[in-house]
Formats: C-alpha cells, structure tokens, sequence
C-alpha cells in the first residue's frame, strides 16, 4: 500500500522530532541529529570547546517556543510538539544545550529595527505561513492599527536618526537572522468591547540575557509620560513567543543576540487609549525613544554581541552569555 505525499511528511517530521530529542542526551557519544557535521573537537573546523555543529535550519534538541495558534499544518504534525531549528549562522549542540556562535561585532552607528506590525502582510515568506495574511490588524472608530504603528514608527524613526542613530523601519517580514542593537515591534490591541486599557510588554525565550532590562526601561518610560496603566493581566502566547523574535521557528526572524522586545502600544477600541496613540502621538514616540536611548546607554555593542549564547535545551528559560574563553 502507497503513502500520501501528506503522510510521508508527517513521518518524516517524526522521525526528525524523535532524532533531534535523542541528540540531546547522547551528543556526547557522538551521536548527531540531521544537519550536523561530525568532528574531532578541537580539530580545525569544528567547533571550539567542542559539541556538534548543526546547519541552519536543521533540528534543534529542544521544543520550539510557539502560540500553539501558529502550528502550520504543511510543517507541523498534529500531536507531536514540534522541534526548533538552528538559526541562520548555524548553532552547536553540546552537554549543557545549544550554543548560538556570537556574531561579527558590528561597525557604524547603532542600528534600531523598529517593525511596524501588520505592514505588508500580503508579501510574508512561505515559512510564515498562510494564517498571518489575514492577520491586517484590528480597527476601530475608523482607526485602522497599521496607520497608527506606521505614524508613531515614522515619528521615533526621526528623533533616533536625529541623534545619531541608524534606523530600519521594517515590515511584517523581518530579515533572515536580523542583527541590531535593538528590535521592537510595534501594536495597537483592541478588545472588541473598548473596556480594556494600557499598555503591554513582553520578549521571548531563549534569546539573549538583556532583555528584561529592555522591558523595563521601555515600560518605565512609557507609563511615565503616556500615563496608560500597565496590562499584564493579558498579556499572551502570541507576545511572548511572537514570531518576529522567534528565531527557532522561523528564519525569517531576529537574530538571537538582537534584544527584542514587543510593545502593544494601548487598545484603539478604548477611547482614551486611542486619543494618546492618535491625537499625542508625539508623546508616544518620545516614550519609545526615551527608552530606548537609556537601553543602548546602559548595554553597549560589547556586552551584546561578546558572547555566545548558551540556550537551556528545555522548554522555558532564558539564554546566558557563555563564558569568555
């Protein structure tokens, strides 16, 4: 009896899924999952301190961090959670996780992606799926969220460039393995009912060990000159594990040691909030800037990108910084 081509696949991914577990217990017996390159430690070519090389794009031994909403039927088989995959550059599988090689340091001015969230959902990669095509943002009161991402976006864009710095305003499809001094995503939420209000925060896992200080200062200076309470209380998967970060999902994504971070920036469909981001848009761009200056000033190019990056192989947890050798 014959196998669908759907069929197939989903066994394949099985047997990936299966493998790349397995890679994560007996590395050290020089086992290796698809997309490794075999080697004496030590030799030239292999990896320093040794451990398994593992091609971009090739399984990870460890879980990938997911909105279960963003399971993609054509990669994903039902059931089975799937696995993360190495990013561009490529990653190490060694005893205590996997390593994430650190960049070229980077030259020039700092760099600051800003991503204006729901522009140019019409042109996204395969690898982003289908669903996030009909992701247009929400509206409200004639108010459609991209317009406003897009404004307070083009409005910090100015004043960091009027300080020196470099900025990339970025669509919904971010650069393969997007290397900056800092990512942020910008959006505007609504509750079809316009009783929430404020403001939301979140980055992702197993990234790089600095940005909790970018929430923070980022957090600290919107509530201050916005004035908008704090929601935490909805904050969710598809925030923390938000695909423009999610460099194990996808390629398509910041590079690990980018801080990243999401911001919604308050609900258009509450009347308050949305008189702040429209009619004191200046105000909410200053925010932003604000605390991103006091980020780059606190975190320089040496601290975030000095490092490897060791990344815990179970789900949860945050990356750190390997030590110096």
């Amino acid at each position: 009896m014959s196998l669908s081509l759907t069929k197939m696949r989903r066994l394949f991914v099985l047997a990936v899924a299966g493998l790349a577990v397995v890679a994560a217990t007996v590395v050290g017996c020089g086992v290796m999952n698809p997309g490794a390159v075999p080697g004496i430690p030590g030799a030239p070519g292999q990896p320093a301190g040794g451990g398994v090389a593992v091609k971009a794009g090739a399984p990870l031994p460890m879980l990938q961090d997911i909105d279960p909403e963003d399971l993609d039927p054509a990669r994903d088989v039902p059931g089975v959670p799937p696995v993360a995959l190495a990013p561009p550059g490529g990653a190490i599988v060694q005893g205590n996780g996997v390593r994430i090689p650190k960049p070229a340091m980077p030259s020039g001015p700092r760099r600051i992606g800003i991503q204006v969230g729901h522009w140019m959902t019409d042109q996204v990669p395969a690898e982003l799926g289908t669903r996030i095509t009909f992701q247009t943002g929400t509206s409200w009161a004639g108010v459609d969220e991209v317009d406003v991402n897009m404004d307070i976006a083009e409005r910090i864009k100015a004043q960091l460039t009027a300080r020196g710095y470099l900025v990339d305003i970025l669509p919904t499809t971010i650069p393969v393995g997007y290397l900056a001094d800092v990512f942020l995503a910008l959006h505007a939420d609504g509750d079809g009912t316009g009783e929430n209000s404020g403001f939301k925060l979140a980055h992702g896992s197993r990234r790089g060990p600095y940005e909790d200080k970018l929430v923070t200062l980022l957090h600290d200076e919107y509530a201050k000159l916005t004035g908008l309470a704090y929601d935490s209380e909805h904050i969710t998967r598809a925030m923390t594990a938000y695909y423009g970060f999610n460099w194990g999902r996808y390629q398509h994504a910041a590079a690990a040691h980018t801080p990243a971070a999401i911001l919604e920036m308050g609900y258009l469909s509450n009347g308050h909030d949305r008189d702040v981001m429209v009619n004191h848009a200046d105000g909410v761009a200053i925010a932003i800037v604000n605390g991103l200056q006091r980020f780059l000033d606190e975190v320089p190019r040496s601290k975030i990108f000095g490092d490897d990056l060791i990344v815990p192989p179970q789900r949860g947890g945050f990356p750190s910084p390997s030590p110096r050798t």
